[in-house]
């Protein structure tokens, strides 16, 4: 979200990370969906790797969102209640390509507002960040995610605007557990790895 850089500021949404209304049933939808897959007995060649570099046994793609309707609905839905809550008066949608334009076209037609796409050399929501103060007139408002895993290094990079998002991953670990794909001591680790995801150490 960004605003033009004359808009009137606005306090900042003091709630936090996650809208409590949707973070279950999105992390339910990304484990449905198969959007979030992890499997703690796959073999180690086999792993995520994930943009951060970060090498683990779960990993999440919410493109596969976009193949069930019912649930790309469900998160059309949130995105657009979500930001009309936390950001109102945001002036621009703008997307990070490549993953973030459908979601973001379907937002901004919600919103009736303008869209906008960083482009995909960013490779990260700070650095698309930064490409957009450096490139437009553009301010941020905030960021909203579908996602966020909410690790340390991420909150560092974003501590200087509002991060929001539908689903956060102690939530999108719970609904796995529920849906039988890992059992409570496999939990155990999956939040130890959230805790500090560089210097953990996996169990054999």
């Amino acid at each position: 979200m960004a605003f033009p850089s004359d808009a009137a500021s606005r306090p900042g949404v003091t709630a936090g990370l996650v809208d409590a209304r949707y973070g279950r049933p999105v992390a339910d939808a990304l484990v449905a969906s198969g959007a979030f897959t992890v499997d703690m007995r796959m073999a180690r060649d086999r792993w995520f790797r994930w943009k951060s570099g970060i090498l683990a046994p779960c990993g999440c793609n919410c493109r596969r969102l976009n193949t069930l309707p019912v649930f790309r609905r469900l998160v059309d839905d949130a995105l657009a209640d979500a930001v009309r809550s936390a950001f109102p008066d945001a002036a621009y949608v703008v997307a990070v390509a490549h993953a973030g334009i459908p979601w973001a076209k379907t937002l901004a037609e919600r919103l009736d507002l303008p869209l906008a796409y960083v482009r995909s050399e960013a490779r990260s929501t700070a650095r698309a960040i930064q490409a957009l103060l450096a490139e437009t007139d553009l301010r941020v408002a905030g960021i909203q995610s579908i996602a966020n895993w909410g690790f340390p290094e991420m909150r560092t990079l974003l501590a200087p605007w509002p991060v929001r998002a539908l689903t956060s991953y102690p939530q999108v670990v719970a609904s796995a557990q529920e849906a039988g794909l890992v059992n409570a001591a496999d939990v155990g680790q999956l939040l130890h790895f959230y805790a500090d995801p560089r210097q953990h150490s996996w169990s054999a």
